[in-house]
């Protein structure tokens, strides 16, 4: 124990001496703090106790959080309350000195990147307030074509100087003043190179040449002009590049025709699929009910589509699968595996479920096969109705498309004669 305590000065001195930056730092932080809020005054709005700062001319509505002691109740806490202070305005004497200060600044600011008032050659600087100072200012141009109130400057066509009054009218925050200033501008006509200046030449003797020649079927464009000889030319405006086009875009449409008819005709699969199976279903029932077993009952029912497709009728896609399944039977396959396959080759969840059924009352039996069947056909030609009823509705609506087309054409005859009377 005693080993212990003599030690303990030396580790404390050594740990001391490692970690001595950082107890600086931590002392100084705490002696910095304890200074800064012994000795400086507090950060406030309020100055000398009493007063808070407005917002400048032309500024906002500012709000501030004052506690107010003295105004509660003896024995309450004080109030802290949400004091509005406006913006500052000006007095009404003071508006002539302001107004003459801004008028100076809008002299400086009004020429922009043009030399000065005297030298326009551009588009001046015309703006509506005077930051920090709370003036508005409206514009007004004696000639408007050439400079106008929102400082754009149109001396394209101008051959010699021209003089522009500005009118500017300044007026304070409250509205107690407004008065007009004139600003004189001398707006120059816009400095040309030497290529600008020779390209003016050549358009005026163009026009020269083009009254002489006004009696020709042709303008004859002269072959030199200044001791320069001249060539013309235009831009072809023949234009190939469709061509270019044209193979990539037909492939493609092509290729999106393709992918279109593949998915009609799986649609239009689906919706016979759909349209046969009650009937299909209906043909199992009569001859069960008949006394037939299920593969004998298949075998009559694909030999009478057969005999129909000797007649000249259509094939049909639900009895090519039953065909295709009698066939695989005749070769030996399981009846269990024919259904199912059959089910999975339709695609379709009725089948599917016909599959099922006859695949379960093959290893059952037949008791409760008719009465399955009997129900399943019930719900196919209910489904059937509905799938009628789909279609009637989407065949109205695809006529939606020539009805408007012919309402639109009848609106156009009718109006087009009126629309003609008044030219």
């Amino acid at each position: 124990m005693k080993q212990h305590l003599k030690a303990f000065p030396k580790k404390a001195a050594s740990f001391l001496a490692a970690k001595r930056l950082q107890l600086l730092c931590i002392a100084g932080s705490f002696l910095l703090f304890f200074l800064a809020t012994r000795y400086s005054s507090p950060r406030t709005d309020l100055v000398n106790g009493t007063s808070l700062p407005r917002d400048s001319y032309g500024g906002y509505r500012e709000s501030y959080q004052v506690t107010v002691e003295g105004l509660a109740s003896p024995g309450e806490a004080p109030l802290t309350l949400e004091i509005p202070v406006s913006e500052r305005i000006y007095r009404e004497e003071e508006l002539p000195e302001v107004f003459s200060r801004c008028m100076e600044w809008l002299a400086r600011t009004v020429p922009g990147d043009n030399l000065s008032l005297a030298e326009i050659t551009g588009d001046v600087v015309l703006p509506t307030q005077w930051e920090g100072h709370g003036v508005s200012i409206r514009w007004g141009s004696s000639d408007p074509d050439l400079v106008s109130p929102f400082g754009t400057v149109r001396n394209e066509s101008l051959q010699d100087e021209a003089d522009v009054t500005l009118t500017a009218w300044l007026s304070d925050p409250a509205g107690l003043m407004e008065e007009p200033y004139l600003l004189p501008l001398t707006v120059l006509p816009p400095e040309a190179g030497e290529s600008e200046k020779l390209k003016i030449r050549f358009l005026s003797y163009l026009d020269e040449q083009d009254l002489s020649q006004q009696s020709d079927a042709f303008f004859v464009l002269p072959r030199e002009f200044e001791g320069r000889v001249l060539t013309y030319s235009q831009p072809d405006k023949r234009n190939f590049a469709v061509l270019l086009v044209m193979g990539p875009a037909l492939a493609l449409l092509l290729s999106l025709r393709e992918r279109q008819k593949e998915k009609d005709a799986a649609s239009s699969r689906l919706r016979q699929l759909l349209l046969d199976y009650p009937e299909i279903v209906s043909k199992l029932v009569v001859f069960l009910g008949a006394g037939m077993t299920v593969r004998l009952a298949w075998e009559n029912i694909v030999e009478d589509y057969e005999r129909d497709l000797t007649r000249g009728h259509p094939s049909r896609f639900a009895y090519e699968e039953m065909s295709a399944a009698l066939s695989r039977l005749k070769t030996g396959e399981s009846e269990s595996a024919v259904y199912n396959s059959f089910g999975r080759r339709c695609g379709l969840r009725q089948y599917m479920k016909l599959s099922g059924i006859l695949e379960q009352n093959r290893r059952a039996g037949m008791a409760n096969l008719r009465p399955l069947l009997t129900q399943e056909m019930q719900r196919a030609w209910e489904e059937r109705k509905t799938l009628a009823r789909r279609q009637g509705e989407e065949a109205g609506t695809r006529l939606l498309g020539p009805l408007f087309l012919m309402l639109v054409i009848v609106m156009v005859i009718i109006i087009t004669p009126a629309i003609l009377s008044f030219l």
